[in-house]
């Protein structure tokens, strides 16, 4: 079976966009690297030894993370861009959540789970 080229990339492009946010994936945890050190920037080389990633791997992510609007960098230092990210990701929810047969679905309970509410605000109870 054959696919157009017009398919491929648009399966090109949501492999690019889930796997940003796919755990144990080079850009997932490059991301979360810099998210959990938000307030600095790193060498490539630091990413590196702090990730287990080998370091040319971590500047092939950080280059595609970077098209991406993702993170940004000043010469030789990497940092996240955390409202591209936040962007980004809302962007992938609602697609998921308008086409779960083809973003494999939204678990409310799951996301729930890991995001961050206002200190004033608790999880509602359905």
């Amino acid at each position: 079976m054959s696919i157009t080229k017009e398919e491929f990339r648009k399966l090109q492009e949501i492999d690019d966009n889930i796997s940003v946010y796919e755990k144990g994936t080079n850009p997932y945890t490059v991301l979360e690297f810099l998210a959990i050190n938000q307030d600095k920037a790193f060498k490539p080389k630091k990413i590196a030894e702090k990730t287990d990633i080998p370091p040319a791997s971590v500047r092939v992510t950080l280059t595609r993370l970077e098209s991406k609007g993702l993170v940004e960098h000043t010469k030789e230092y990497w940092s996240i861009d955390e409202y591209a990210l936040g962007t980004e990701r809302a962007a992938l929810l609602s697609q998921r959540s308008i086409d779960p047969d083809r973003y494999e679905g939204y678990d409310r309970d799951e996301e729930t789970e890991y995001s961050e509410l206002p200190p004033d605000r608790q999880v509602r109870d359905e």
